[in-house]
């Protein structure tokens, strides 16, 4: 199967393309600058590994949470491409995408996201199973929140923003393209429950400032 994936909830965009005989992965990090980014990357990717569109069995993307924006470009930018190359579309949860590969860690993974306003999307898992649901939290609640017996391993492109916690590990590899991982995921959530539908949205714990305002307005 040719898959291409789509990983755009925050300021880095990680692209893969995985098919049986090769396995490439672009990560770029511009800011917040998927607009002008995202498809120039795709196409490079796709001339580098000599995959037309038409030749694509699957196109992933993060379903979010992450950066309003970024979650739309990136939901947008992969529906187009597989309407076009009439193939399949798969959007995988970010969160859980940002702690996979940890699973060997001896205690709690906790992956972060920096939502602003002094709060972050966070969860938990331990030996690859959640222990706590996605949420939009204040990080030191959360943390506080865990059990104080356990290692706690901090990974997600914004792991930094834990750094001083008592307990708290910050992943050396936090940082790294989740490209391929979504990949996998996406092949592997295709197989247990299908392709979405063309008209799937991100997932949000938050209203928008927008929504917030247009609320406030009523």
């Amino acid at each position: 199967m040719n898959v291409l994936a789509l990983e755009t909830s925050g300021r880095v965009i990680s692209l893969a393309l995985k098919t049986e005989n090769q396995s490439l992965e672009l990560t770029v990090n511009r800011g917040f600058k998927h607009v002008e980014t995202l498809m120039p990357s795709v196409d490079a990717l796709m001339k580098l590994a000599d995959i037309k569109p038409g030749e694509l069995n699957l196109v992933a993307c993060s379903a979010g949470p992450g950066s309003f924006t970024a979650l739309r470009i990136g939901m947008s930018t992969a529906k187009g491409i597989a309407k076009g190359a009439l193939c399949l579309l798969k959007a995988v949860p970010t969160l859980p995408l940002l702690a996979s590969g940890r699973e060997h860690w001896p205690g709690i993974v906790v992956p972060v996201m920096d939502a602003r306003k002094n709060r972050v999307y966070i969860a938990a898992f331990k030996n690859g199973r959640r222990i706590r649901e996605d949420s939009d939290s204040v990080l030191e609640d959360f943390l506080n929140s865990l059990p104080t017996d356990e290692k706690i391993l901090v990974t997600g492109p914004d792991a930094e923003i834990s750094a001083g916690y008592n307990g708290v590990t910050i992943d050396p590899l936090a940082a790294a393209g989740r490209g391929l991982a979504l990949a996998e995921k996406a092949e592997k959530a295709l197989e247990e429950n299908g392709p979405d539908p063309a008209d799937l949205g991100p997932l949000y714990l938050r209203l928008s400032e927008a929504e917030v305002a247009l609320e406030a307005a009523e």
